[in-house]
């Protein structure tokens, strides 16, 4: 195979709801689809993820189609492969950080390839488990009470698990009364490092009502206090901004500073670095699950993909696609179904990109030859 032009799409997808985190609030997501061309004919899509600003990663929009333009094209020019594992290792190899750059390229050549092979992507990197199960992330609410009429509304939608944002210590009042109302629900809390060690109080009061996890709850770029927390709290910690790669998961593990596993595969730099990580979070018995970037239907297929797998047994942060979005990007919307969602068995990623969605969402757009 050989990859013989790129086209980039940059879209904004107004979201139905405000959507606050730690991070901060937002209203409309600014993102950009890419179409891989192969020399034969075939093309696959994918998405690169990156916010417009660097709060989250460091990687921006900005940044990352610079990356696009001026290093992975030239990379591109004449490289041939048989396996889209090998185009993510040459990336990789030649090409330091700049994940979801890397990502956009490799998940849409995954798609071409499963289109190749005449399979579903799903079936084509070891799942199984069809329909997928799904839960919901919600945004933190100002009050208790807007907090439990989305809880509400997302337990009668069907959602398997609610996972909640938290900005500081204030919120913890927010989830005890969540737990009130709900002690069976399956729960967990997101803090995207909005904790420090000198929270521990309130961080095991969390510890006191069952949740599932406890998700970032200190800095992203910390191993070795979340192995502290860890060793004081009964809940398992989750590690999300922390996992860039295999050897992130690898570190984690050795100092156990958590005890499950937030996989988002664009962060990560793939499909085949995130293959990797569920293999070796089986082997050493560590849960792993399917996190969200709050992207479009696209990136939310190659996730349902991926969670497809027999390891992935906590429901991910996969929504239907009228959770966030006034209108996906798909053809086929992504409908929640007795708390699954399911893509089409055709092969290839089984979602198609809506092109006229696209032109009323567009914002620039770029066709690169290699």
């Amino acid at each position: 195979m050989q990859i013989t032009k790129l086209h980039l799409q940059k879209i904004a997808l107004p979201l139905q709801t405000p959507f606050i985190t730690t991070h901060g609030v937002t209203k409309v997501r600014t993102t950009t689809l890419v179409t891989v061309y192969l020399a034969d004919g075939s093309s696959g899509v994918g998405e690169l993820t990156a916010f417009t600003d660097s709060k989250y990663l460091p990687e921006t929009q900005a940044s990352a189609w610079t990356v696009l333009q001026e290093e992975i094209v030239p990379l591109l020019h004449r490289f041939n492969f048989t396996q889209p594992t090998e185009l993510a290792s040459y990336l990789q190899r030649n090409i330091r950080g700049n994940q979801l750059a890397r990502a956009a390229v490799e998940t849409a050549t995954w798609a071409a390839f499963a289109q190749l092979q005449q399979q579903p992507l799903a079936k084509l990197i070891g799942g199984s488990i069809w329909p997928v199960p799904v839960g919901i992330s919600l945004g933190h609410f100002k009050s208790t009470e807007e907090l439990l009429a989305q809880v509400a509304e997302s337990v009668a939608s069907g959602y398997q698990r609610i996972k909640l944002k938290l900005t500081g210590v204030a919120d913890v009042a927010q989830v005890q009364a969540v737990r009130a109302v709900y002690p069976k629900l399956m729960l967990l809390v997101d803090a995207n490092s909005a904790f420090t060690t000198a929270d521990l109080s309130a961080l095991q009061q969390l510890d006191q009502l069952g949740l599932a996890l406890i998700e970032q709850p200190l800095a992203a770029d910390d191993f070795v206090q979340h192995a502290w927390l860890q060793q004081q709290l009964s809940t398992p910690i989750c590690l999300d901004e922390n996992i860039l790669s295999l050897a992130d998961v690898q570190t984690a593990v050795a100092l156990k500073s958590c005890r499950a596993i937030n996989l988002k595969i664009t962060r990560v730099g793939g499909l085949t670095t995130a293959l990797a990580i569920v293999d070796y979070c089986r082997q050493h018995q560590v849960q792993v699950w399917s996190g969200g970037m709050l992207a479009s239907g696209i990136s939310r297929a190659f996730d349902l993909a991926l969670a497809s797998r027999a390891e992935f047994t906590l429901p991910g942060d996969i929504s239907a696609s009228e959770r966030y979005f006034k209108q996906d990007v798909l053809q086929q919307p992504l409908v929640l179904e007795q708390g699954c969602l399911q893509l089409s068995a055709t092969p290839g990623l089984g979602v198609t990109v809506d092109q006229k969605v696209v032109q009323q969402q567009l914002q620039a757009e770029c066709w690169l030859s290699i």
